[in-house]
């Protein structure tokens, strides 16, 4: 690697830590430190070229049709209160099981983040909600901080995938192909997580006792009104298993992958089916009262619109330090230095992997992926690997980075949803499930394709 570049590079990396640290939203701070970086390799004429130009090439693709369509079909089930009625389900079949509630927190996370796309919103949505439930049947808040910060990163594999998508949009790996490689390891990670909050809530219990509580009342700041009591709350007979919205999560499932995986319908078409049956479900929900399906359908509207151009706005910074990547030939001289040094590739790998955890320091699995794909996708392949394969591995270690020590970023989120709990008790709440994760990064990672795991 010549010095201009080892400098632009060393700029560019500089510039785009600082203006995170100014706050500036992380598309921005992309696009610009890139920016600055091919303005620094070609001069500024060029870079302003590759700025009017990467916006269309970054967002133009038809594969991206996708996006809008299953974040509509997500907001529509949660406006639907689908995710809500996953978790009841999940509190009244599992409630007699050791650290049950908390097994009930992550089906009803994993269901939320899977039609979300998103962990932070996972968390800061559903924080509130289980942790009453975890509370009331006497479990340290720990178990309740674990199991919800580690319950948000099961959307990243558990289709329809946002984060998964743009790993294949990115990488141009078939979106189709990733959707059904994630339902394995999704599934896995779920029980994995679910053994941990069995094992760790028996643990609390045995030391801490079992000490019923009757949560706080939160007002619309979300701080507490008064102190809990000690008091074992009256069942208010809403843990029941709701039929019905489990039938309506299985047909949209169905549409939104069940139609790929029998190949009757492409990714694009799969899509389209999940936001109609997203609009009927809702209309089903609420067709008695028109005003109020008008005004939910419109919000569900707003708010997928303004996900979709925040996904879409990340996708144009990515394309412009893709741009700079391509412009550089940094992925190629960084393969070729490690073929020279004959390190094993799955050595590259698993420093790769490893590479990743920072990030989560400052960054939500989205950003994660978007940043480290044009880098690693290349770089992997090259070694020999399997791109789907590579996708469903990178996209696990950006989420498990979200909850992993100091700095995890699930953990400030849970902290600022529920205010009466110490971050220590946060971090040390999620210690279980991180050593979840690493068994279940171990397996992926023994595991292969060929082997059956996905």
């Amino acid at each position: 690697m010549d010095a201009n570049t080892a400098v632009s590079l060393l700029v560019v990396a500089l510039v785009f830590a600082g203006l995170l640290l100014l706050r500036v939203p992380v598309a921005l701070s992309l696009a610009g430190a890139s920016f600055l970086g091919i303005s620094l390799y070609l001069g500024v004429g060029p870079a302003l070229a590759a700025l009017g130009a990467e916006p269309y090439n970054a967002t133009s693709a038809t594969s991206l049709i996708v996006i809008p369509l299953f974040v509509l079909m997500g907001i529509l089930a949660v406006n639907a209160g689908l995710a809500d009625d996953a978790f009841k389900s999940a509190q009244r079949v599992l409630k007699r099981l050791p650290g049950g509630p908390a097994v009930s927190s992550l089906v009803g996370a994993g269901v939320f983040a899977a039609v979300t796309g998103s962990s932070v919103a996972t968390v800061a949505t559903l924080a509130r909600v289980s942790t009453n439930a975890v509370r009331r049947a006497g479990y340290h808040i720990r178990l309740a901080a674990g199991a919800v910060g580690a319950g948000g990163t099961l959307g990243v594999l558990i289709p329809p995938s946002i984060v998964l998508i743009l790993y294949g949009v990115i990488g141009q790996e078939s979106v189709g192909a990733l959707l059904i490689a994630g339902v394995v390891p999704g599934i896995l990670s779920l029980v994995v997580y679910s053994i941990a909050a069995i094992i760790y809530g028996a643990r609390l219990a045995k030391q801490h006792g079992r000490q019923p509580v009757v949560p706080t009342e939160v007002n619309e700041s979300n701080q507490t009104k008064s102190d809990v009591s000690h008091v074992e709350a009256p069942s208010d007979g809403s843990e029941r298993i709701h039929w019905g919205s489990l039938l309506q999560l299985g047909i949209l499932f169905f549409a939104a992958v069940g139609t790929i995986y029998v190949g009757i319908a492409t990714p694009t078409e799969a899509a389209s089916l999940g936001a109609i049956g997203g609009t009927l479900i809702l209309i089903g929900h609420h067709f008695r009262r028109p005003k109020h399906l008008l005004k939910t359908y419109g919000e569900s509207l707003t708010e997928a619109a303004g996900l979709t151009a925040m996904i879409f706005l990340l996708l144009v910074g990515a394309g412009l330090f893709n741009y700079y990547l391509a412009l550089t030939g940094v992925t190629q001289e960084i393969t070729s230095t490690l073929s020279e040094a004959a390190i094993p590739p799955w050595a590259v790998l698993l420093l790769a992997l490893v590479m990743l955890i920072p990030l989560g320091m400052f960054l939500d699995g989205i950003s994660i992926i978007l940043i480290a794909t044009p880098v690693l996708h290349p770089l992997l392949t090259d070694l020999g690997y399997d791109g789907i394969w590579i996708g469903i591995l990178v996209v696990k270690v950006a989420e498990m980075a979200m909850i992993t020590p100091p700095v995890g970023l699930n953990a400030f989120v849970y902290k600022g949803a529920v205010n009466d709990v110490e971050l220590s008790d946060v971090f040390k709440g999620l210690v279980p499930f991180l050593i979840a994760d690493v068994v279940t990064v171990a397996l992926l990672f023994t595991f292969p394709p060929s082997a059956g795991l996905m």
